[in-house]
């Protein structure tokens, strides 16, 4: 035993941090935890606590992996043209999302940015971390209090990966961005671990981790209601960031449009059944569920957020300002809902009253807009999952469940138009399952 922990702090070695290394650390690149005997390995170690894979799988099926080469495409450099940033592959506004755009003065040699979203754009700088990781000595603990990015915390997983799926600063998709030609961007923190909208009845899809006994005696449960509420109010938070955001403020008379409901100005009719929209409105489909979420813990402040929900809407009608005053007030009811969300134990009763809550919304209106409906499918996959997970559904009721929510997902066509029947349907299939878990 003695000559293997010599050998690990051997290889540990070149990688501990310096003294004078910057807090944050420096970029090894992805290579670093791609070998055999790391995180690349062709068959696990005996008694390894966790896959060993985890690099050969963020490789070959997570599309984190390719964002860089997204940007030698022909869609991507027209984008980049028509907003004046150039070479795409050089642009800080594009590499702050689709690479580790880490500091060039805190990167070794072998870090290459176009590896893409790579392990330590979510880990974080290994330098000051991988020593004491790579040794196997310590407890997920240690790997924190040396500077790993915590991302099997809710709250600090949500906040890592809004930065760029809703934007924050520099890192944000402007409605002068999507008319060059970038897609929106679809989110729901717990559907986007586990499931591709491509294939979202494949739940190997491309999470490079598995849970198991191992996995939960060092880290916390990854999946369910917890992760879906945290993440809905963390994200209805990082949008009214945005919208109080000075460089987001009007540019004249007219304000930043992504701010908006895309479909309040480019409605799509589908199924004979949507209506159009005469005035754009505030994006609200994070904040609708950022209060059904907040039910679950404290019914005053959710009656709170509705009502500061309804007062930002209202302001719209007044002046920028009063948009701005009035989604300062929200956010810091925002930031309440955070801290009671973490400090709840979740239960099944959580999810199925979640999934069983949000069918009623969906038939009564609520959440029939474009965004609100796509949110719906993804929190119904996210809480689905958990259930089956935890196995709350019989067999056959989870195939049943897993089935009707990847109807769901297929019934958005395009970024302009759904089938609100499959939709409805959907919803309501799940609800009706989860009713029978909850019983």
């Amino acid at each position: 035993m003695k000559r293997v922990l010599l050998v690990f702090a051997l290889l540990a070695t070149p990688f501990l941090a310096k003294a004078d290394e910057p807090r944050e650390g420096v970029a090894l690149g992805a290579t670093t935890c791609g070998q055999s005997t790391c995180h690349a390995a062709e068959i696990p170690w005996p008694n390894s606590a966790v896959s060993q894979r985890e690099y050969s799988v963020w490789k070959e099926r997570d599309p984190h992996s390719g964002a860089y080469q997204t940007l030698k495409t022909p869609r991507a450099r027209s984008i980049a043209r028509a907003m004046g940033y150039g070479d795409p592959t050089s642009a800080r506004r594009c590499l702050g999302c689709h690479a580790f755009a880490h500091p060039a003065d805190k990167r070794e040699e072998s870090f290459d940015i176009s590896e893409g979203v790579t392990c330590e754009a979510c880990h974080g700088a290994a330098s000051r971390w991988l020593g004491v990781h790579a040794s196997g000595l310590y407890f997920y603990g240690e790997n924190l209090a040396n500077g790993m990015y915590p991302t099997t915390d809710a709250t600090a997983r949500a906040e890592l990966c809004l930065d760029c799926h809703v934007g924050a600063g520099e890192k944000f998709v402007s409605h002068q961005m999507m008319a060059a030609g970038h897609p929106t961007l679809p989110f729901e923190l717990g559907f986007y671990s586990w499931f591709t909208t491509t294939n979202p009845s494949d739940r190997s899809g491309y999470a490079h981790f598995t849970v198991d006994d191992d996995y939960l005696q060092r880290k916390p449960w990854p999946f369910g209601v917890k992760v879906w509420a945290i993440g809905q109010v963390v994200q209805a938070r990082k949008v009214l960031d945005l919208v109080v955001d000075p460089r987001n403020a009007p540019k004249g008379m007219f304000p930043e449009l992504a701010h908006f409901e895309c479909r309040s100005c480019h409605d799509s009719r589908n199924d004979n059944d949507s209506q159009g929209i005469a005035l754009p409105r505030l994006k609200s489909a994070n904040l609708l569920f950022a209060e059904l979420a907040t039910e679950l813990v404290d019914p005053a402040l959710a009656r709170r957020i509705r009502s500061q929900n309804a007062a930002i809407r209202a302001a719209a009608r007044e002046s920028w300002d009063a948009v701005i005053a009035a989604s300062r007030r929200l956010r810091a009811s925002m930031r309440e809902a955070e801290a009671k969300l973490e400090a709840h134990r979740f239960t099944i009763a959580d999810n199925t009253r979640t999934l069983q809550r949000i069918a009623v919304a969906y038939r009564k209106g609520a959440l029939s807009e474009y965004e609100a409906a796509e949110q719906a499918v993804l929190a119904a996959g996210s809480l689905v999952d958990e259930l089956d997970r935890l196995k709350a559904l019989g067999p056959v009721d989870a195939a049943i469940a897993i089935d009707a929510m990847a109807e769901g997902v297929a019934a958005f066509h395009s970024q302009s138009d759904y089938s609100r029947r499959t939709v409805r349907a959907s919803l309501d299939t799940i609800a009706k399952l989860a009713a029978k878990a909850g019983d």
